[in-house]
C-alpha cells in the first residue's frame, strides 16, 4: 500500500464519522445562536473537501503542475478558515461571520465592476463609470457608511491583513501551531510561480522530472492536504462543541484521533 492510499483510507474514515455528525448541526443550539458562522464554516470546508480530493485525484495520475496550483488554493482556503474561527472565538459573535459574507460579496462586486470598465477601456480608452455610485445603488445596505469606512474594512479581508492577524494570534502561545503555520506560508509562497506562470515552476519542474522526486513531493502533498482539510472539520467541532458538547463532543474526540493517526503517516 502506497502512502497516498493510506492518506485516502483515514481521509474516508473522517468522512464517515462527517456524515454522522453534519446532519444534526442543523438543529443544533450552534446553529441557532450564530446562523450565519455556521453557514460560513460549512462552506469552507466543503469547498476545502472538493480541494483536497481534487489534489489527490491529481497525484495519482501523476499531475504535478495541477498539484500546486490546488494546494496553494487549499492552504488560502485554510487561512481563512483559521481567521473565520479565531475570531468567532475570541467575540463568541455572530456579527463577524455575518461582516465577512456581506463585505466579501461587496470586495468581489466591486472586483468585477473595475474589471468590466477595463474591459471597455481596452475599446473606449477614455471609458468611465461612476463605480462607487452603481455599488450603492445595487448594495443600500452600505449607505450609511462613507467609502473609507467601507475600504478599511474590505483591507481587512485581503489575504496579506489575514496573515498578519493570524501570525500576531499564533505565536503568541502556541509553538506547535506557529510552526506548522511558518512552514505553510513557505509553501504558499513557493507555489505562487505555479499560479501565475512563474518562471521557476517551469525551473522546477525541468529540474525535478523523476519518478522518484514527484512521488515523495506527491506524498509530502498529500499528507498536508489531508491534514488541513480534516483540520477545518475538527475545528469546525471544537465550535460546535461548545454549545452542544453532547451532540458533538464523541464525533470530535473520533477525527482527533483519526488525524493523530494522519500526522503519523
Amino acid at each position: 500500500m502506497n502512502v497516498l492510499d493510506k492518506y485516502r483510507i483515514l481521509d474516508d474514515k473522517v468522512f464517515e464519522e462527517f456524515k454522522k455528525y453534519f446532519p444534526k448541526t442543523t438543529n443544533s443550539t450552534f446553529n441557532k445562536e450564530f446562523p450565519n458562522t455556521s453557514i460560513l464554516i460549512s462552506m469552507f470546508d466543503t469547498s476545502a473537501t472538493f480541494i483536497k480530493n481534487s489534489i489527490f485525484d491529481c497525484c495519482e495520475t501523476d499531475n504535478n503542475y495541477a498539484v500546486k496550483i490546488l494546494f496553494r488554493s487549499l492552504i488560502e482556503h485554510f487561512f481563512r478558515f483559521k481567521y473565520i474561527f479565531m475570531n468567532w472565538a475570541k467575540t463568541k459573535s455572530d456579527s463577524f461571520a455575518k461582516n465577512y459574507m456581506e463585505y466579501g460579496k461587496a470586495k468581489e462586486t466591486l472586483e468585477m465592476f473595475k474589471s468590466q470598465v477595463s474591459e471597455q477601456q481596452l475599446f473606449e480608452p477614455k471609458f468611465k463609470i461612476k463605480i462607487w455610485d452603481i455599488f450603492l445603488k445595487d448594495n443600500p445596505r452600505f449607505g450609511n457608511k462613507t467609502r473609507k469606512e467601507i475600504d478599511d474594512e474590505l483591507k481587512k479581508l485581503s489575504f496579506n491583513s489575514i496573515m498578519k492577524f493570524l501570525n500576531k494570534e499564533l505565536y503568541r502561545d502556541n509553538d506547535e501551531t506557529s510552526t506548522f503555520f511558518g512552514k505553510l506560508i513557505k509553501e504558499y509562497s513557493k507555489s505562487s510561480s505555479y499560479v501565475h506562470g512563474g518562471m521557476r515552476s517551469y525551473k522546477e519542474m525541468g529540474e525535478n522530472n523523476n519518478t522518484d522526486y514527484r512521488d515523495n513531493e506527491y506524498n509530502r502533498i498529500s499528507g498536508l492536504t489531508c491534514q488541513m482539510s480534516n483540520s477545518i472539520k475538527l475545528f469546525t467541532l471544537i465550535m460546535y462543541v461548545q454549545t452542544d458538547k453532547a451532540l458533538f463532543n464523541k464525533h470530535y474526540q473520533k477525527i482527533d484521533k483519526i488525524i493523530t493517526k494522519i500526522n503519523k503517516v
